[in-house]
């Protein structure tokens, strides 16, 4: 019984104490608050980057087009010397035909595609495409590959790959076996990139602002302990411990982190849903993660913050008291 009373005493002086110091209070929660919601916003955003880069496909997809010139015998080789670049790499040949019935599936019938199809197009039945002009699209191969291969090296070895041919001349020549490559190689590394610099900023902002929350809360702590010097003074002459006399400041500094940590879950979820959300839509930039799903990581972010703040600032500032 005597724990439970002193765990009440405890908790009502600590909340006598936020609102005896209304004012610098009042700045400690608005500071700590701030610095929770630099660090949610910024930790949303990160958040919705990757996600965004988890949706994206064909990230680890490179399509080498094949020259010309190259023979079927110069297709099986640099399909092996491309398998054989490293482990987890996958290289299947395109020929130029199933190309063009890929693009009639990803774009319907368009007009500019009905010229290269006959009345029954492609023919799946038969197995053979009836064309009316000539396909205009190279053969190619469709090159897949783990996240562990390096993406560029492996690029640049496709891109200097060469076969020697026959020339007009009936001499041999050696010739660049793949023209082009199309992929999104660069595209990982921006957002990879643009991550790494939010993450920085936000780092930086919360360093800055925990730093002045941790100050305004220790001067609230020691403007409570000096306007209640005489009472202090008194519990100490009937026998109180230090411990009992400094506990109910710790505990105020511990609500005022709290109480931040509250307040500024509900702002974040407020802006996230409200004003985030709708400014990504109306200008198309794409799609967010729901709030819900990293609710439970905010709310114990924030609860972390503010305990940490309220306890250290508090803690510190009746350090010399202790040691007297």
């Amino acid at each position: 019984m005597k724990a439970i009373r002193n765990f009440f005493y405890l908790l009502g002086q600590g909340f006598m104490g936020v609102f005896r110091n209304s004012i610098m209070s009042t700045a400690s929660i608005l500071i700590l608050v701030c610095c929770m919601l630099t660090v949610g916003t910024f930790g949303l955003l990160i958040k919705g980057t990757s996600d965004s880069v988890d949706k994206i496909t064909n990230l680890n997809v490179i399509t080498a087009y094949i020259s010309p010139y190259a023979e079927e015998r110069h297709i099986d080789q640099m399909q092996k010397q491309i398998t054989g670049f490293s482990e987890g790499i996958e290289c299947r040949f395109i020929s130029k035909d199933e190309g063009l019935n890929r693009l009639r599936d990803e774009f319907g019938d368009e007009l500019y595609l009905k010229d290269y199809f006959g009345e029954s197009g492609a023919g799946e039945e038969s197995g053979e495409m009836h064309s009316i002009r000539e396909n205009p699209l190279p053969d190619s191969f469709e090159i897949t590959f783990e996240n562990g291969v390096d993406a560029n090296a492996l690029n640049n070895f496709i891109c200097k790959l060469r076969i020697e041919i026959t020339n007009v001349n009936g001499a041999q020549e050696t010739v660049l076996g793949i023209t082009d490559t199309r992929h999104r190689i660069g595209l990982v590394d921006q957002f990879n990139n643009a991550k790494n610099g939010l993450m920085v900023i936000a780092g930086l902002l919360m360093g800055v602002l925990l730093i002045v929350a941790l100050f305004v809360i220790m001067n609230t702590v020691r403007l409570g302990m000096f306007s209640r010097r005489d009472e202090i003074a008194v519990m100490r002459y009937v026998g109180a411990t230090k411990i009992f006399v400094v506990m109910p400041f710790i505990v105020e500094g511990i609500i005022i982190g709290l109480l931040s940590a509250a307040l500024a879950f509900g702002l974040q979820y407020y802006l996230y849903n409200n004003v985030v959300t709708d400014i990504v839509a109306n200008y198309g930039l794409g799609t967010l993660t729901p709030f819900a799903e990293t609710a439970k990581i905010i709310a114990f972010s924030f609860t972390g913050i503010g305990l940490f703040a309220g306890g250290i600032a508090s803690a510190i500032s009746v350090k010399r008291y202790l040691n007297t």
